[in-house]
């Protein structure tokens, strides 16, 4: 409930916006109101040939007569009346005469405005009638449209801000949710939010300000009467309260199995080629149809709940209804202002009284059967609240320094201290690395899969931190710089090659937005790129690359990113197996090129090519976690690739 409050609190933004869609509410409320109540004596009095001026002339006549005898009375017999007695005939008295100086102020205004022929009076009050209608559908567009941009508003500002942390989150807490779960909070969470919101601020207002003017004008009638229809009330609130329970239990449910229809439909389709490559196909079908039928079944239960609850909360509305009919005919039948020992109306009620608390009734009936529907949207609109703000209070794992330190200029050396790390205190990955390289040096790094060169890697980027020791950039620990200022002197080439679905020439430039064309494209020949983006590719430079560079080969894609590093200029180039598919002459080609670049960078290699590391000044292997350096492999990689 809390998350759902905040996207409230989010709206007060936008205030000026609720109140004029509040204000179309109280408007469309009214309309709907009078329109009923102005309806069914109008047609009753023209029917019978008469016009409203005398209609109202008749109803003044007899308040006057009333009036007029209730005095007689209290002048007749003064001696024979106790003081409650009296106190009752003076307020009656009273009652009338002000009924019959409203009704002679009411035949004035009306004389100004409508004909006294009765078919004349009922054009009018039929084209007053459409005039209102449209005037209310007016004030509802009108209401819809501003609820409608408030809401969207608030949705759009809440995607940007779940983006915004989604690329902003370390990686174990990215890891947590998941691009799956993330990409269902931005879609599905935020339509859900959205539909909640507009309910919220649209129908859970309106709807209850339409039921509120037809019972506030059914009490003027007869509010005791009014009681007793709202006996049932109670049982209906109940109701509500128990399939709104039930409905939110399913709006939960969807949610979670959305999060797992994305997982399911990203990584059959992210991974396509192989999925084809191994004959996957049957095997991925299957989860898809498993994870669809999980969804199917849960939203059959929103239906079944939801289809349920509108029948019961209809019936004990229509129970209310008919317990008002039963009492009114009652009444107006046998003339009696009782029913069994319940004083209901100070006189009988005419049929006029009862076609009007009817037709009110009614009028408040079709608003109560909309807000069964309308709270299973704000119940929706909650259960995604909770996933949406879930993420964006999401506290960080890494920890961000109120006040981060500043290196100014080049760093001028790295240094590891006895760092030690692991991602589960059973496992340990790193144990007591240390390590110091002076700018400009380039450090090969071996060992096999597992004995912890990635996670180290990971460190220097700080995608995490050691949990033990510490690494530094001249003294200073990272934890004490702005994540910024680190990633900015690092440039990470891996072997998984990362490419965006835009052009060769945008997927280069990104590691510099503002580089020139001729930057880029020196930046490609430096990669030795160039060659095959003007001679292998259609469009050049301008060639789309595809989702994750599909339409280019592993190695052209990983000389792609090779360019993007070398254009972003890093004072730490990091190389893991960044050339593990590019052929072995285009390989020399690019040790020429980190050649004439040593001395300009410190350049870390994870590979296990001889030519590659015979470029380092030092040789290091990790075994086991253990950092061990291996110098003597150095130069003899060294003499061979001489």
């Amino acid at each position: 409930m809390k998350p759902f409050w905040n996207a409230i609190r989010d709206s007060l933004h936008h205030a000026p916006s609720l109140v004029l869609a509040t204000l179309c509410s109280v408007g469309i409320a009214f309309l709907w109101g009078s329109n009923i109540g102005a309806l069914y004596p109008v047609v009753e009095m023209t029917l019978n040939g008469e016009s409203i001026q005398s209609w109202l002339e008749k109803g003044a006549q007899a308040a006057d007569a009333e009036s007029q005898a209730l005095n007689v009375q209290l002048a007749a017999k003064p001696a024979n009346l106790s003081e409650k007695d009296r106190s009752a005939l003076e307020r009656r008295a009273t009652q009338s005469a002000q009924t019959r100086d409203y009704k002679l102020w009411l035949v004035s205004w009306a004389d100004r405005i409508l004909p006294r022929n009765p078919f004349q009076t009922i054009c009018c009050i039929m084209g007053l009638l459409m005039v209102s209608t449209l005037i209310k559908h007016a004030l509802m567009l009108t209401n819809d449209l501003l609820i409608g941009h408030v809401s969207t508003s608030i949705v759009r500002d809440l995607r940007m801000r779940v983006f915004d942390s989604a690329l902003a989150m370390d990686r174990k807490t990215y890891q947590a949710y998941g691009t799956s779960g993330l990409l269902a909070a931005i879609t599905a969470a935020a339509d859900g939010l959205t539909a909640g919101l507009i309910h919220l601020f649209g129908a859970a207002i309106r709807e209850p300000l339409r039921i509120a003017s037809c019972l506030i004008m059914a009490s003027l009638i007869n509010w005791r009467l009014l009681l007793l229809s709202l006996v049932l009330a109670p049982l209906l609130v109940a109701i509500v309260v128990f399939f709104n329970r039930k409905i939110r239990r399913a709006a939960s449910g969807i949610l979670s199995r959305n999060a797992g229809f994305h997982e399911v439909l990203l990584e059959a389709l992210s991974n396509v080629f192989t999925v084809q490559a191994f004959t996957m196909e049957p095997y991925e079908r299957e989860r898809f149809r498993q994870c669809t039928k999980d969804m199917k079944r849960v939203q059959l239960k929103m239906v079944f709940w939801t289809g349920v609850g509108k029948p019961f909360t209809e019936l004990v509305g229509v129970a209310m209804v008919a317990i008002t009919v039963c009492a009114g005919a009652y009444l107006v039948v046998n003339k009696q202002t009782h029913l069994l020992f319940l004083k209901v109306c100070d006189t009988p009620m005419s049929v006029t009284d009862l076609l009007i608390f009817f037709g009110l009734l009614i009028g408040a009936s079709d608003p109560l059967r909309k807000l069964s529907g309308v709270s299973v949207m704000i119940y929706q609109g909650m259960v995604s609240s909770e996933l949406l703000y879930g993420i964006l209070n999401a506290k960080p794992v890494l920890p961000v320094p109120a006040e981060p330190k500043k290196l100014l200029g080049r760093h001028h050396q790295l240094s590891l201290k006895d760092v030690s790390f692991h991602y589960h205190p059973s496992q340990p990955v790193l144990s007591n690395v240390s390590l110091e390289i002076p700018f400009g040096k380039t450090v090969a790094l071996l060992g096999s899969n597992g004995s912890g060169k990635s996670t180290l890697i990971q460190l220097l980027c700080r995608y995490y931190d050691p949990v033990c020791g510490s690494i530094q950039l001249d003294d200073i620990d990272l934890k004490e710089l702005a994540l910024s200022d680190i990633r900015q002197r690092i440039t990470l080439v891996s072997q998984s090659t990362e490419l965006f679905n835009r052009s060769v020439f945008e997927n280069i430039q990104y590691g510099n937005p503002n580089a020139t064309k001729e930057e880029v494209e020196i930046a490609a020949r430096l990669a030795h790129a160039h060659e095959f983006i003007t001679s292998s590719l259609s469009d050049g430079y301008e060639t789309i690359v595809g989702q994750a560079g599909q339409k280019l080969s592993g190695g052209q894609r990983q000389r792609i990113a090779l360019a993007r590093a070398i254009l972003r200029k890093p004072e730490i180039l990091i190389l893991d197996e960044s050339t593990s598919q590019i052929d072995m002459a285009s390989e020399i080609q690019i040790r020429e090129t980190l050649q004439a670049m040593k001395g300009q960078m410190t350049i870390l290699i994870i590979t296990h090519r001889e030519a590659l590391i015979a470029l380092a000044d030092e040789v290091y292997s990790m075994q086991a976690g253990v950092l061990v350096q291996t110098a003597h492999e150095s130069q003899e990689i060294k003499r061979n690739a001489a």
